[in-house]
């Protein structure tokens, strides 16, 4: 009886913790709930105060969750996750609703688009909604329950999510159809720079190239590399399905690997888990996308 009390005592307190958790700025969060910044943080202060310890520094209106606040803010999102699929199991009528799944746009027709057939048939009232989602955002977008899976070749690991392998990805240079000239010669289309200063494509880092258009999807690179006056270093799956033409330069090109990435899954098996074992079961059935 202890442990219910307790809980009942901070319960209705977690929609606003979890807000100011995931946002860490108040005016946000209150915008958010629509309920007054000054409410929250008094909602967040009982919170603490119950709990026994703080969980957040605080600098002005910006809150920052400390250790403390990160376990237990991953603890709610968790046990809210939870209610909801119970909530959807005893309604019944089998899994139904949103899936949020993150895929470069190239990857969606391979990957993605698939499955949706699969599931029309099986589970009729799943709705799976297609991002783009790219960087270091995923992650964060992941752990806010903005996104449900996210495809991606640039994994960044974390430890409070889930990472599956899926397959290499073997890339190549890509011209348009019928272009063809020495790689010195080239003009490349590359993506953005990366925080370490590098190019976050599979050129090989020690090999100098000439880069005319830095873009920061790959559906726009591609589009580039149509118009014939750039090459792209793209995924071998992805150049061939778009219809353009490798150089073979395959062995000189770095691999990236396929991951499918989620937060930890529940003992309850939801929407997220049957949209998972499609992508995982359709991406195993294919050819490995590095041959």
């Amino acid at each position: 009886m202890e442990r219910a009390r307790r809980i009942a005592a901070l319960w209705s307190w977690l929609p606003a913790f979890r807000a100011v958790a995931e946002t860490e700025h108040l005016p946000t969060a209150s915008q958010e709930l629509r309920v007054a910044a000054s409410s929250l943080s008094r909602t967040v202060r009982l919170l603490e105060e119950e709990i026994g310890r703080p969980l957040f520094e605080r600098s002005g209106r910006r809150l920052h969750l400390n250790d403390a606040g990160r376990v237990f803010s991953t603890a709610v999102r968790d046990a809210m996750r939870m209610v909801h699929e119970g909530l959807l199991a005893v309604e019944g009528g089998g899994h139904r609703g949103p899936v949020h799944v993150s895929v470069p746009g190239p990857l969606a027709p391979l990957y993605v688009l698939p499955l949706l057939e699969r599931l029309a048939e099986e589970h009729p009232h799943l709705v799976v909604h297609v991002h783009a989602v790219t960087g270091p955002s995923v992650n964060a977008a992941l752990r806010r329950g903005e996104l449900d899976l996210a495809l991606v070749d640039d994994a960044a690991a974390a430890d409070d999510l889930t990472f599956t392998r899926l397959q290499p990805l073997e890339h190549d240079v890509f011209v348009a159809p019928g272009g063809q000239a020495p790689l010195e010669a080239l003009t490349f289309v590359a993506p953005f720079v990366d925080p370490r200063g590098q190019t976050p494509d599979a050129w090989p880092l020690d090999r100098p190239r000439r880069v005319g258009l830095r873009v920061a999807q790959m559906q726009v690179a591609i589009e580039a590399v149509r118009t014939g006056r750039y090459a792209a270093v793209l995924p071998v799956v992805v150049g061939r399905g778009q219809g353009l033409e490798g150089l073979g330069c395959s062995e000189a090109m770095g691999t990236s690997v396929l991951h499918l990435v989620h937060r930890p899954s529940l003992p309850i098996r939801g929407r997220t888990e049957v949209v998972r074992d499609a992508i995982v079961d359709l991406v195993n059935a294919a050819p490995s996308a590095a041959k």
